[in-house]
């Protein structure tokens, strides 16, 4: 109990583990004896232990800058463009080093009068993570961004979201990762373990599946509850009725495949969509933009036998 620091305990017939990418119930699995799950025949812990593989996209830093609704972009004839939330922007700064180059990414939102934030995606060897008082960073944006106002009499962001950003830790992207252990059921059937979301899968957010996959853990999970095809939803057709264990060994089965293939879409994906700025970041771009056009002229070629790049 957090409140009283006391130990309770709760016996269920199954346990969901939807408790995020460092998941504390996939962990008890992966380091848990085996001894402690007597009478759990197909029990094996090392399942349950991630296989992890690093991305370009992998432990980049990102925080996030509130900007005003429907600011205004100097141009350079004097004139302004009001943004509309429903525009997609990507704000280049005038540094071009390493260390130095940001995009402020803003994404599409339904609210045209609400607060736009912007992404700020960077290597975490980037000037910016070195200030932590709000008029170093405004200072910084300032001279990275000579034509927005960034000022501090009269600028469009307030010294308290200055200050907000810069002492925000923020996060880091994971690398791309997936345990083959999904669910698990003792031998008698009577109560079981499975596993959605993060605590399954975690992969830096360039595919834009995070939130999509893991809600279609749940519905292949309560498919399978019920009986059904995890897959296609249609009711499994064998002489045996469906059992509490065979239910969660489908899930397991059926959905394993799914969730392999989603990760190695993750680590090809569109990994350098965040324009990362290293020297060899911008070789591997070059190369990969190589390989789209390459497999897209070998699918034409090959009327279909070839099979285009992933991302289209």
């Amino acid at each position: 109990d957090v409140s009283t620091g006391e130990d309770t305990m709760h016996e269920a017939t199954l346990v969901v583990g939807a408790d995020g990418m460092n998941s504390r119930v996939r962990e008890c699995l992966a380091t848990e004896d085996a001894d402690a799950f007597e009478g759990w025949s197909n029990f094996n812990p090392k399942k349950f232990v991630p296989k992890k593989w690093r991305s370009p996209a992998s432990f980049q830093r990102i925080k996030v800058l509130q900007l005003p609704p429907q600011f205004g972009i100097p141009d350079g004839e004097g004139g302004e463009l009001i943004t509309k939330s429903e525009d997609i922007y990507a704000i280049r700064s005038v540094y071009n080093s390493p260390t130095k180059y940001l995009s402020l990414g803003l994404l599409p939102m339904k609210d045209n009068t609400g607060v736009r934030p912007t992404n700020i995606v960077t290597r975490p060897d980037h000037e910016i993570w070195t200030y932590n008082d709000g008029d170093s960073v405004r200072q910084w944006f300032e001279k990275a961004y000579p034509r927005m106002p960034f000022d501090k009499d009269g600028g469009m962001i307030s010294d308290d979201e200055w200050d907000r950003f810069a002492k925000a830790e923020g996060t880091r992207f994971p690398p791309c990762q997936y345990s083959r252990g999904m669910a698990i059921c003792d031998d008698d059937g009577t109560c079981g373990v499975a596993l959605v979301g993060d605590a399954i899968h975690a992969f830096p957010p360039d595919i834009g599946q995070g939130v999509n996959s893991g809600l279609a853990d749940v519905v292949a999970l309560d498919r399978a509850l019920r009986g059904l095809d995890t897959v296609t939803g249609e009711e499994i057709k064998s002489e045996e009725s469906p059992s509490f264990k065979s239910n969660l060994e489908r899930y397991q089965k059926q959905h394993e495949p799914e969730i392999a293939a989603l990760i190695r879409l993750a680590r090809f994906g569109a990994p350098f969509q965040y324009k990362q700025p290293h020297r060899i970041d911008r070789l591997r771009l070059k190369l990969w933009t190589a390989n789209v056009v390459f497999r897209l002229l070998l699918n034409k070629l090959t009327f279909g036998v070839v099979p285009p790049q992933c991302m289209l």
